[in-house]
């Protein structure tokens, strides 16, 4: 089992070759119904234990069919939680590397909740209070494209080559045509995620909002920086556009996130005002800040930049920032970046007095002294 860290698997050379995306933008956005599967039979689904479910129109990277997990709760309320990984844009990140994940069946989740949720935030006894009865939804990742792809690539030559599918915002809407008609109208919609994962969460909101209006939403996108302009480097942003077709899933949230990703935070804070956002990460975390060819020291300027001006003047976003950086492991702050060995993110994480479950719970009770928690 891989670490649960988006691996900085970014070669300078080959992000500079990248072309510019040219591809024509049209702001799609989700209209009319969306199209609703077959709910998942309650027999499928034991109280309160997990359960995998196959899904024939899901794919990994290597063509092979995935699923979910769900942890059926007893409230209406309703956690879905996108797993983490290593992403890949080339031969040499995709096919050439051994970074990204490209399958993941009942084997791997057997793995991963053995290992990893048992100190998660997707481990029922770590849940907000206020989320007790939840039912806990577990996406996983092997598709290299932060759970935000829509093509079919194949890296290489006529020698050498490998068809990747980066199919991660096709299985999430393959996912929700089943999810909506099993659990048709959560009171309260939480869409969360670490590394990859955070951004998966982040690109795929209004999926969500597009399913379930009504719900009281909250997004948590926890070690997914999408930064300010070019804090993502432009060749970086490009080759997330041109090899995984990003735009199909970001496009119906802003054009802007073409050369802006942070304005994903901005556009659905005004477009969802009744809902809340948070970002969580530690303020020098040595995976992002090398994922993004930055240094632990401009890294941290990058994450105040985002939160004085995209966080900070909305009405409903917030920012939990950790201090814990510098080390391997100071990644990700809901889910473990290595297997579990005692301990859970409840007790982990706290700055300036306030716990990072503490600061959850009051999100997700729409508590009025929910507020930015950052070192100064």
């Amino acid at each position: 089992m891989r670490l649960r860290r988006l691996v900085p698997a970014v070669l300078a050379a080959a992000l500079a070759a990248c072309a510019q995306n040219t591809t024509p933008i049209e702001k799609k956005g989700y209209t009319g119904k969306p199209p609703l599967g077959q709910a998942i039979s309650e027999a499928e689904l034991p109280l309160e234990t997990w359960a995998w479910i196959p899904f024939d129109d899901a794919v990994c990277a290597d063509g092979s069919t995935t699923g979910l997990a769900v942890n059926r709760g007893s409230g209406s309320d309703l956690l879905v939680f996108f797993d983490g990984g290593g992403a890949c844009w080339d031969y040499a990140t995709c096919a050439a590397g051994t970074a990204v994940d490209d399958h993941y069946g009942p084997a791997q989740w057997d793995v991963e909740l053995r290992d990893y949720v048992p100190s998660s935030l997707t481990d029922r006894a770590n849940l907000p209070p206020s989320l007790a009865g939840a039912t806990i939804v577990f996406v996983p990742y092997c598709t290299g494209d932060v759970h935000g792809g829509s093509n079919v690539k194949v890296y290489g030559n006529a020698v050498f080559s490998e068809t990747w599918r980066h199919v991660g915002h096709a299985n999430v809407l393959a996912y929700l045509a089943r999810l909506a008609p099993t659990f048709p109208s959560p009171r309260k919609l939480v869409v969360a995620g670490s590394s990859a994962g955070g951004f998966g969460a982040l690109v795929s909101y209004e999926a969500f909002r597009w399913y379930w209006p009504e719900a009281r939403g909250y997004l948590v996108d926890d070690s997914g920086p999408a930064l300010v302009n070019n804090d993502v480097p432009a060749d970086l942003r490009d080759a997330f556009y041109g090899s995984w077709h990003l735009g199909e899933a970001l496009d119906p949230v802003c054009v802007e996130c073409r050369s802006n990703l942070s304005a994903a935070f901005s556009e659905l804070s005004s477009s969802h005002a009744g809902d809340r956002i948070a970002f969580l990460s530690h303020v020098r975390d040595p995976v992002m800040a090398t994922f993004m060819l930055s240094t632990p020291d401009a890294f941290e300027a990058s994450l105040r930049e985002l939160e004085a001006l995209v966080f900070a003047p909305t009405g409903n976003a917030r920012v939990f920032y950790d201090t814990d950086g510098g080390q391997l492991d100071a990644h990700m702050l809901l889910t473990p970046a290595t297997p579990f060995a005692g301990g859970s993110y409840v007790a982990s994480h706290e700055e300036g007095g306030t716990t990072l479950a503490a600061w959850l719970e009051l999100m997700v009770s729409d508590d009025p002294r929910w507020t930015t928690v950052m070192p100064p």
